[in-house]
């Protein structure tokens, strides 16, 4: 019997998926020929009106903010993920006004853009834009944060305010609040991707946003919620506001620039503490979800559980160890490929398995201990289990110091002082350290000082962001499809399920590649598409997409995406922006 999955037109079988599949590849000759086409005449298009926009631009945002030079250009092109697009230039906005002045120039010249906050999209594009030819319109100079609301707890920020200057920002004041971190780095913009759905530490970002001011592609500014009302005090308040709700039509869209909006901030209850789960046998898997799926779905655990396999373990505390043994080459040698087994071995030592789970526990003292009580009688026969927080890390730290003369102490002493800053996410703390991980898989070095930034190194790296049913056996599915997709294109699968709410599972896969090698970079991208065709075979939509998956899933033939084709006609009636991202046009 063909399994059948609920859509928003009816039932679909697989059979009917199929047929489907069938006439895309019989038509994607003409389909290929038909985007070319587009993308050739907009590039002739940008080639008559570009100079003027150029112009236009240099008197709205000064010279030096509208970019060029080659020099300049290759430095936005260049990303982890080895993909290739033209870009025509880079302007450089630093106020809403100024956003207005670079739409309105676009429209009389017909120029698309592309915005990006902070181009942090590491393994989906980075910085590129969907087509070849449109003007990145970099936002990292709209850092303001422009209004601070403790006693409603929320900030009102603009799309370059960055992780690491938000949490600054709080601890400069000495306030208790926190907000939901990612491990994705300090420099990442917190209402980039917040608008790409991405989730955090606790829950997915896009829930914490109200009162979007964007400027449309009509050269329109509007306030959503009921930001557009004089004196309102409450559009952060009450996100959905009078009238139509408009906040969802600007994430994952190309409808117009988000200038500002309001992000929920939580107040810090008691101590944070981190729940570590692991299991040392494969069989344990399927029993380890379904435990997890229990605790989250009756409320025992409030934030996301992060679940990562083998894999994903080695490459995250890799890098944290090996900067460890290094500071300490004395001890544990100079040699790198010795150092880097010394570290896989350490890690193994210290009970990671096959899977471990991370997630958060808050609450005063009573509550937690109800919930460490609970967990560990959930997962009792199935995982190991340790809490830690501040003080108890610190004892150990204190502890392990002391004996370090005893290898298993010394190898302890190690991994606490590597795993800190990941514990400190428990507590809304961003850290760069994550991003190693990135550099680690192929072997490359991380700088030693100033920021962490993949794309300008030799590492490849993408991802494929599957929504999973929570439940172990949708799981496991998700599981061997990656690793049988991976193992025939000759990678290793990277591997984390999110439980994000009750619900559903967020699928983080990834894999790793030189892109030094073409030979690699082709099998990795080929790997990413088959991946992606197998999950939807499965039900398993991804949640948010690389620019070159795009095409394969904006279908022409689909009520939902003609219809957002036509939306498109009123907010941005000459395409100007992000031409081809999430849209048909």
């Amino acid at each position: 019997m063909a399994r059948s999955v609920s859509g928003g037109t009816g039932r679909v079988n697989v059979e009917n998926r199929a047929r489907r599949f069938v006439v895309m590849v019989l038509t994607c000759g003409m389909f290929h020929w038909t985007s070319t086409g587009v993308s050739a005449m907009l590039a002739d298009m940008n080639n008559a009106g570009l100079p003027a926009a150029l112009a236009q631009w240099r008197g709205a945002l000064g010279a030096e903010h509208v970019l060029t030079e080659a020099a300049a250009l290759a430095g936005y092109a260049e990303n982890v993920s080895a993909l290739s697009r033209r870009i025509a230039a880079v302007v450089r906005p630093g106020t809403t006004e100024e956003v207005r002045q670079v739409v309105l120039a676009a429209n009389a010249h017909r120029v698309p853009l592309y915005p990006i906050s902070c181009g942090k999209n590491w393994g989906m594009g980075s910085k590129l834009p969907v087509r070849d030819d449109a003007v990145i319109v970099d936002l990292r100079r709209m850092n303001r944060i422009r209004e601070l609301n403790t006693e409603h707890h929320y900030v009102v920020i603009e799309p370059g305010v960055t992780q690491g200057q938000l949490h600054a920002y709080l601890c400069e004041r000495n306030l208790p609040l926190i907000f939901n971190v990612t491990g994705s780095g300090r420099a990442t913009s917190l209402i980039g991707n917040a608008l790409e759905r991405g989730v955090g530490y606790f829950a997915s970002r896009a829930e914490a946003l109200s009162g979007l001011e964007v400027v449309l592609g009509n050269g329109r500014v509007i306030t959503t919620g009921n930001g557009h009302v004089a004196g309102s005090v409450t559009t952060h308040l009450y996100k959905y506001g009078l009238g139509p709700y408009l906040d969802g039509l600007f994430a994952q869209s190309n409808y117009g620039i988000v200038t500002a909006a309001g992000m929920e901030l939580m107040p810090i209850h008691g101590k944070q503490t981190a729940m570590l789960a692991k299991i040392a046998d494969p069989t344990q898997f399927v029993p380890l979800m379904q435990a997890l799926t229990d605790l989250r779905k009756r409320d025992v655990i409030r934030t996301a559980i992060h679940i990562g396999n083998r894999n994903r373990t080695v490459s995250t505390l890799g890098p944290l160890v090996y900067e460890q043994l290094a500071a300490d080459a004395a001890r544990n040698g100079s040699d790198p490929a010795a150092r880097r087994a010394t570290t896989e071995s350490m890690i193994a030592a210290e009970g990671f398995g096959p899977w471990s789970a991370v997630g958060g526990v808050t609450g005063g003292p009573a509550e937690q201990a109800a919930v460490r009580r609970e967990v560990r009688r959930v997962l009792r026969g199935i995982a190991s289990v340790q809490f830690l927080d501040d003080a108890t890390v610190a004892i150990a730290r204190w502890l392990t110091a002391r004996l370090s003369m005893f290898a298993a102490a010394r190898r302890k002493h190690i991994m606490l002082r590597a795993v800190e800053p990941l514990l400190g996410l428990a507590r809304g703390i961003p850290t760069d350290q994550p991003l190693k991980s990135i550099y680690w898989l192929v072997g490359d070095t991380p700088p030693a000082q100033g920021e962490v930034d993949p794309d300008h190194s030799r590492s490849g790296f993408l991802y494929c962001l599957p929504m999973v049913p929570m439940s172990g056996r949708d799981a496991q599915a998700a599981v061997d499809a990656t690793t049988t997709v991976f193992g025939q294109h000759g990678f290793d699968a990277y591997i984390t399920f999110n439980m994000v709410n009750t619900k559903v599972l967020e699928g983080v896969i990834n894999l790793a590649f030189d892109r030094t090698q073409p030979e690699r970079v082709t099998a990795a991208l080929d790997a990413i598409e088959k991946l992606q065709s197998r999950f939807a075979e499965l039900g398993f939509t991804p949640y948010r997409l690389g620019i070159q998956s795009m095409p394969g899933f904006v279908d022409p033939q689909d009520p939902f995406w003609q219809t957002v084709r036509e939306l498109k006609q009123v907010f941005d009636p000459n395409h100007i922006i992000s031409p081809g991202r999430y849209n048909l046009v």
